[in-house]
């Protein structure tokens, strides 16, 4: 079994680094170490091109100028190829990729990203992709993506496509501590085990994951393996499936609420989902956020699977609030809600005393998955009989999770009876342009329709209303064109059919 980063150093450079410590121990007591020196803030590097490792403002340079408690960004986006392994050594080192989409890829000739015994490293926001382990002579391989001896959180990030000889494609933890929580790890491979992520002596702590189509050659767990004794690895609210050679490999401490396709991983407690289909998408995808992620299928059993009381991340991979629905989604991905598209306010006139017709569409759609049709459904239905006033429709769009998804909306339909109707048609006459004493002798008529409107006096109004009719019929071609007159009779007739002249 082959020793972390840190630990294959000879036995005499071991004990000569001993000596030294005992030596600056000697002086601290006596008081001759320096009392100068102190501990620097904390300070925030940038990554500013991503088109190399070496170089100014580029990964490697940045990492190797970096302090204890140091917090790398970027302010790049791309995939940056890594030539030779990133090895953390600096303590309480963070590289955070968050508002950028940044990939460190191994070129499948090289592993990624290396944390040396005692270091404490924090990777969050970023993708870890084609990492290669080479045969270090130690009766197994370097990790792909990432060989940890030291004390490792990872959060938010993907592990894709790497590959090693031995165990541990995309992570190999040997002797150190990670914790892992809203990340993916896909389509990594390893010889013997662990193709996704291997733990030999150490401890593994997932949540909120997804593990899926990674493999193993030698049935040795293509998601998960916990090999060789003195290691806890355990897993809560996560997706452990379609892993080629099995999905785990020895004890895994089951927190519950995981969902796996088969049977090897011992998934039985509280809310766990054994043998089952997540529905996953068939590869990944830039899906939102700054890393690609899996997505859910509608109707996948992941979804709204998690009691909001068990669901600890406010957030999933890509940023998505949880929960989305009733519940939270197991994995690191949380499907959203349908959307709505509804029109707005819909405004008509009334063509009857018992309203107007009205059609109107609205549509929803599935973000985050397209060949998915949410159920529609709207009240009043188009096509109804709006009555004359004002009427909400209420629309919602469930999708096929159990329990579902559910949005709701509304909007309003206004149907305008006879007085709002006479105002239009004043405005009609107004806007044509007539000589004064002419426009008069329309207004004068159509506000006394409005007067025996306000009285309820519709028999009055009927009556008025044949009277305008006879004057715009007689000024047809004479005082107004026929376009104009056409225009006046249709809407006069229209509010004599709302009245039930």
């Amino acid at each position: 079994m082959h020793q972390p980063p840190t630990l294959r150093l000879s036995t005499w450079a071991r004990l000569v680094g001993l000596a030294l410590l005992l030596v600056v121990g000697v002086l601290a007591s006596l008081g001759l170490a320096s009392r100068t020196a102190h501990a620097q803030p904390a300070a925030t590097l940038s990554v500013t091109d991503c088109s190399g490792e070496f170089g100014p403002g580029r990964i490697g340079t940045v990492i190797s100028s970096a302090s204890a408690g140091d917090r790398i960004t970027f302010s790049c986006s791309g995939t940056i190829p890594i030539t030779s392994t990133l090895t953390i050594s600096t303590n309480n080192l963070t590289l955070d990729g968050s508002g950028q989409a940044v990939t460190l890829d191994g070129g499948d000739s090289m592993e990624v990203l290396s944390v040396n015994s005692g270091v404490t490293f924090t990777l969050n926001a970023l993708t870890i992709a084609n990492g290669a382990g080479a045969d270090c002579g130690e009766l197994c391989s370097l990790a792909g993506g990432l060989e940890n001896g030291g004390t490792v959180s990872i959060s938010n990030s993907t592990f894709a496509n790497n590959s090693t000889l031995i165990g541990g494609g995309g992570l190999q933890n040997f002797g150190g501590t990670v914790s892992i929580s809203n990340s993916t790890f896909a389509n990594n491979s390893a010889g013997f085990g662990g193709g996704g992520l291997d733990n030999e002596f150490g401890t593994v702590s997932i949540s909120n994951s997804t593990f899926a189509n990674n493999l193993t050659f030698n049935s040795g767990g293509g998601g998960l393996s916990n090999c060789c004794g003195g290691g806890t690895m355990s897993i809560s609210n996560s997706i452990v499936a379609n892993n080629s050679g099995g999905n785990c490999a020895s004890t895994i401490t089951d927190q519950g609420y995981n969902l796996e396709s088969g049977s090897d991983c011992g998934f039985t407690g509280t809310g766990d989902l054994q043998n089952t289909d997540p529905k996953l998408a068939s590869a990944l995808a830039s899906n939102g956020g700054p890393t690609q992620t899996l997505a859910l299928l509608d109707g996948s059993p992941a979804i709204n699977h998690l009691p909001t009381s068990a669901c600890p991340v406010a957030t999933d991979q890509r940023g998505v609030s949880r929960p989305q629905g009733p519940a939270c989604d197991i994995g690191a991905f949380e499907f959203r809600v349908p959307t709505l598209s509804l029109p707005g306010t819909i405004t008509t006139d009334a063509t009857s005393p018992q309203g107007a017709t009205v059609s109107y569409t609205a549509t929803a759609s599935e973000p985050d998955d397209a060949s998915a049709t949410p159920t529609l459904s709207c009240t009043p239905a188009s096509g109804s009989t709006f009555a004359i006033g004002t009427t909400t429709v209420n629309c919602s769009a469930s999708d096929a999770a159990s329990p579902p998804d559910v949005t709701t909306g509304s909007f309003q339909v206004v149907v305008q009876g006879a007085a709002a109707q006479v105002s239009d048609l004043i405005s009609l006459v107004n806007s044509f342009g007539l000589p004064a004493d002419f426009q008069a002798s329309f207004d004068t008529q159509l506000q006394a329709v409005q007067t025996d409107l306000t009285n309820s006096n519709t028999t009055q109004a009927c009556r008025d209303l044949t009277a305008f009719l006879n004057h715009v019929q007689a000024q047809s071609g004479k005082g107004l064109t026929v376009s104009q007159a056409t225009q006046l009779l249709a809407a006069a007739k229209q509010i004599q059919a709302v009245l039930g002249c």
